[in-house]
């Protein structure tokens, strides 16, 4: 009975691992698309500007209320106490059976998580998973940390994954890993086309007309 308890026990904690790291990738892949469409340069603003300036703004906004809630949310207390349901976060993991060397490692990694959500909490709890009337009438801004202690987050996120895989599955895992190489790139290939092919219409006589048929999504 034993050995079967702790095969069982053995699995949960591998599938609670795995399906940690997953959430890991997926907050790590929406924060690398945001930063390979807006954070490029300046021309690359004004390109998105020129082509839908308020949906890339909004676009924008939706992306930072985004990443902001993916973050805060694998460092969720351990259990909801008005579900009574628990949450896969950094700290539901703490609580599983580890080794004193491992423990240690996910310890330290979780309290450099926890001191960056400190900077972003307020922003999550008042003004992207509710909207509180006094944080959202007053003109201060939530959710402010500099590009170092967001570096030192993503470090300390992918070591806390490494440490827990390692220690569950026997190997890192990379949060990185995952992502699809080009998709942004792809996009604003298209969109820097998109104007010169505009620029072309306006320069030359009769090229639209000259195009019509040729169209292969007019009615996309």
């Amino acid at each position: 009975m034993l050995a079967e308890y702790l095969v069982l026990s053995t699995d949960h904690r591998h599938e609670i691992v795995k399906g940690f790291c997953e959430e890991c990738v997926w907050a790590h892949s929406i924060r690398t698309h945001f930063a390979d469409l807006v954070e490029q340069n300046e021309k690359r603003r004004e390109l998105l500007s020129e082509v839908a300036s308020m949906f890339f703004g909004d676009l924008n906004l939706l992306l930072i209320e985004y990443i902001i809630l993916q973050k805060c949310k694998l460092q969720d207390p351990v259990s909801d106490r008005k579900k009574s349901t628990n949450n896969l976060t950094t700290n539901y993991i703490l609580e599983l059976n580890w080794s004193i060397e491992t423990k240690s490692i996910l310890e330290a990694e979780n309290k450099r998580l926890m001191n960056f959500r400190k900077r972003i909490v307020d922003a999550r709890n008042k003004l992207v998973s509710h909207l509180d009337l006094k944080t959202r009438l007053q003109p201060l801004g939530l959710g402010s940390f500099t590009q170092q202690e967001e570096q030192d987050f993503w470090s300390a996120l992918q070591a806390f994954a490494n440490a827990a895989h390692e220690g569950a599955l026997g190997s890192p895992y990379p949060i990185n890993a995952a992502m699809q190489e080009g998709d942004v790139a792809s996009l604003v290939h298209y969109l820097r086309d998109g104007v010169d092919y505009d620029d072309l219409v306006e320069s030359e006589d009769g090229f639209l007309l000259r195009r019509i048929k040729e169209k292969r999504f007019d009615r996309a």
